[in-house]
């Protein structure tokens, strides 16, 4: 038997591994070489002293002093653990397990707790290391793709700067030409209706030549001419999903796309970055959550709690030496200086015993109900921001909403675009990259001056033709006018309002001939009226604010002369409706100045006054 007992003392002290055993009182019963060396506590020290007496005092040895506790008072349970553990300014990593030493009678029960525990501190470096190198490594290779994408960006930039110069060149000399073209097509269309009477007949007056004109009805139609781009009638804008750099460009402008279709693929290195630090933001939250919600049971308590437990055993002890030392004090053994001073260490004492208790309160009140609501709220917020950027990256790839052709969005103002979507190039979220436009009508945008604004109205019918599909003619309606006036531009132009004219109903086989962005020269309706009887200016006159004409009562020239009061409507530049006072075939005197026409007889009705 004591044989038996040598075999293993040898083989407790020959192992590598730290192994102690304690008795489910506290007291240690064996404690092999390597756990001296582990733990830097001799082994005549750790078998002189228990357990609580030895341990309770080590500041460094918390996590470790806790898991031999737990494996005391959680009997039925074997603890694997990874612990620090400090004496004596060393730090140590420990891989810890905890069992049980059972009763030899049979019965089952416990007797004692055995604990066998390694130096892993070298392995932990190492392991750190070798993480610290593969992350210094993934930052040198994303340091290095990033290089390369700055240097494919610079050069792209460069060229599109070439190529912009020499767009802006062609493009100053086009707009030269298109403008004074522009302005004489303006004035031509501004053209008022002909006035075309019958063939007159002229008499000599006092005045000079009067010429007769038999009164017709005839189609009257005023319009203001302006000029626009054909675009959809209804766009949807596409908004990048997240901050960050195109990657890949999958359409073109003007290309026509179906529902679902790839437009382009964000690079998501950037928000992987921000993912990553939202997850491990979270497992933080997580972790802290955890830790308030179980707050009563976890580490920092039972730390207190050890630190309670400490005191009062010092306390104790003291009170022992302090009976003692009253005890020899009275037999006269000791003089009056060593009880006072045992006297002032129980006290010292009680006050450490009173601070482990205010200590322990006060870590066990970290855990109330609106701590644990906070930790929960942070939990929750950053369980958010993650989800919010894991979003982000599953929407890296853009799909078209709905069918139809790829446009650059409207940026600000009414005839400006957005950025051109490339290759590398950054975009804020919400930004707009593209907008699909529906073909399946059109609509037109311009700008009418504010001498011709109150003219137009809401639903005025509008008379839609253009260069590139001539000999068709559209017919639009004013959908919308602007209630605020844009200025002109550096104040070489007056104020004008944005209008805009839909064409909801295209012929089939015109819609092929139209494409977006064609110029379309627009007739926007102002007056109409297909039986007007309209006169040459110059027949008309006033006499004490009232207007008359001269009518002939018979057909020749030496018929009776009568004055006919008048009613006149629209106007124009040569001639004037008359609303009331006259009918078709009436005769009237056109008065002629010498070296002139009626219709160019001058007068003071300016164009669209009543």
């Amino acid at each position: 038997m004591r044989q038996n007992s040598l075999i293993v003392d040898r083989i407790l002290n020959d192992m590598a591994d730290g192994v102690m055993s304690l008795d489910m009182e506290g007291r240690i019963l064996t404690f092999n070489a390597a756990a001296a060396k582990i733990l830097g506590i001799r082994v005549d020290e750790a078998s002189s002293r228990g357990f609580g007496e030895l341990f309770l005092e080590l500041e460094g040895a918390d996590e470790f002093t806790q898991t031999i506790l737990d494996a005391v008072y959680e009997s039925s349970v074997t603890h694997n653990r990874i612990v620090p553990f400090s004496n004596e300014g060393k730090m140590t990593t420990l891989a810890l397990t905890t069992t049980f030493l059972k009763a030899e009678d049979g019965s089952g029960g416990n007797i004692g707790v055995i604990a066998v525990f390694s130096d892993i501190t070298e392995l932990q470096k190492l392991q750190e290391a070798e993480v610290r190198h593969t992350e210094e490594l993934r930052a040198k290779h994303r340091e290095l793709q990033d290089a390369y994408l700055k240097t494919e960006q610079g050069n792209q930039q460069l060229q599109a700067a070439l190529s912009k110069v020499q767009v802006i060149k062609i493009t100053a000399t086009a707009f030269t030409i298109i403008l004074f073209l522009g302005i004489g097509l303006y004035l031509w269309n501004r053209k008022a209706v002909s006035f075309t009477p019958s063939a007159p007949s002229r008499t000599a007056g006092k005045g000079g030549t009067v010429a007769t004109t038999t009164v017709a009805q005839q189609p009257l139609s005023t319009a203001i001419s302006l000029s626009g781009k054909l675009q959809p009638l209804q766009m949807v804008n596409i908004n990048c999903p997240f901050s960050g750099k195109v990657e890949q460009v999958r359409v073109r402008y003007g290309e026509v796309v179906a529902a679902g279709q790839p437009m382009v693929t964000m690079d998501v290195a950037e928000a992987q970055v921000k993912g990553r630090e939202a997850t491990v933001a979270y497992i933080k939250a997580l972790a802290n959550y955890n830790q308030m919600e179980k707050w009563n049971t976890g580490t920092e308590v039972a730390r207190a709690k050890r630190s309670l437990a400490k005191a009062k055993l010092s306390l104790t002890n003291q009170k022992k030496t302090l009976d003692e030392s009253e005890r020899l004090f009275k037999k006269g053994i000791i003089p009056a200086t060593e009880i006072e001073s045992a006297q002032h260490q129980y006290t010292t004492q009680q006050l450490d015993y009173q601070t482990a208790e205010e200590e322990l309160q006060a870590t066990i009140e970290k855990g109330n109900t609106e701590n644990r609501k906070v930790s929960r709220y942070e939990m929750q917020n950053a369980e958010a921001r993650m989800k919010e950027i894991q979003k982000d990256i599953a929407s890296a790839v853009v799909l078209a909403p709905v069918s139809g052709i790829v446009m650059k969005p409207a940026a600000s103002g009414q005839a400006k675009e957005g950025r051109p979507v490339e290759r590398g190039a950054s975009f804020q979220q919400g930004e707009m990259l593209f907008a699909i436009g529906d073909l399946s009508g059109f609509s037109v945008i311009c700008k009418v001056d504010e001498l011709d604004v109150t003219k137009v109205k809401l639903g005025q019918k509008v008379r839609v033709t253009g260069d590139a599909f001539l000999g068709v003619q559209l017919s639009g309606v004013l959908q919308s006018v602007s209630a605020q006036a844009e200025e002109g531009d550096g104040g070489r132009s007056g104020p004008s309002f944005g209008i805009r004219v839909a064409i909801e109903k295209v012929p089939p086989d015109v819609t092929k001939r139209l494409l977006a962005g064609m110029t379309a020269n627009l007739d926007i309706i102002i007056y109409e009226k297909p039986d007007a009887i309209m006169v040459p200016l110059s027949a008309v006159k006033e006499d004490r604010g009232r207007r008359y004409v001269t009518r002939r009562k018979g057909s020749d020239s030496a018929a009776p002369r009568e004055r006919v009061e008048v009613t006149t409507g629209y106007t124009t530049q040569d001639a004037v409706e008359i609303t009331r006072g006259l009918k078709p075939g009436d005769r009237i005197e056109v008065p002629e100045m010498p070296g002139s026409s009626p219709s160019s007889v001058k007068s003071k009705y300016n164009d669209g006054e009543k």
